[in-house]
């Protein structure tokens, strides 16, 4: 097989993957939604994203390395993850919160009314409300079900799967080698979100997309890519219920 040719299939094999995943996670939500099921039936979500790289494996023979998924030793490689998730709250996270607090209390509710003069603004969100009454729940939920699904699937096989299609050295930021594929694949994740359901903030998922393919590039594996996928959307979660967002 010519290296074109091979490339192409690789496309192909991406493509119909990541549609096809895009569009079963639709339907799983579609028919939740539509015959009143349990928020349960989203345990779905995560099995689709987890298994769906194994039709690459019978299809072109390509198996996702297992030291990408749980590297060894894995204690240690879990707490090397740990820092670096201690490390970009430290760096992010404090100016990420004031932000949100003028976000939500004062810049949502003047676009909306002042630029935009809908009819029905935002009204100004204070943080008088506590923390989610699920919790307990969410954090589990989202280092699991959707933290390691999605880092497994976009940057555990997706992003190493394209560094075959572009050069995986290409470039090199604070450490990391990586080519076009993290980008490529940031811009897949970002749109996927979007093809399942559509919510306005979205496109600005490009932001931790790129962070959470640098950190697959750094590292060599989707452990640290996993926490902090999943204190991002905790993060979001706790501040949105604190600040009494629906």
């Amino acid at each position: 097989m010519s290296e074109a040719l091979g490339r192409r299939r690789i496309w192909l094999e991406i493509l119909i993957l990541y549609l096809g995943t895009c569009g079963l996670i639709r339907l799983i939500r579609v028919a939740r939604d539509g015959f009143g099921l349990s928020e349960n039936w989203l345990v779905l979500v995560p099995i689709v994203f987890i298994y769906a790289p194994a039709i690459a494996e019978r299809w072109n023979n390509y198996r996702v390395d297992d030291d990408i998924q749980f590297p060894e030793p894995l204690a240690r490689e879990l707490w090397k993850a740990t820092k670096w998730l201690l490390l970009l709250i430290a760096l992010i996270y404090p100016a990420f919160v004031l932000g949100n607090h003028y976000w939500q209390t004062t810049g949502l509710p003047f676009v909306t009314d002042e630029i935009l003069n809908l009819k029905y603004p935002y009204p100004p969100h204070t943080p008088k409300h506590g923390l989610p009454d699920d919790l307990w729940l969410q954090i589990p939920y989202q280092l699991l079900c959707v933290g390691f699904a999605e880092e497994y699937f976009y940057r555990g096989y997706m992003q190493t799967r394209l560094n075959e299609v572009f050069d995986g050295r290409r470039f090199r930021f604070l450490g990391a080698e990586f080519g076009w594929s993290l980008p490529v694949t940031a811009i897949l994740f970002t749109a996927g979100h979007s093809l399942v359901t559509w919510q306005w903030w979205q496109p600005f998922i490009i932001f931790p997309a790129f962070i959470f393919g640098w950190l697959r590039a750094r590292t060599g594996n989707v452990l640290a890519g996993t926490l902090f996928h999943a204190w991002s959307n905790l993060a979001m979660i706790i501040l949105d219920s604190i600040y009494g967002v629906r």
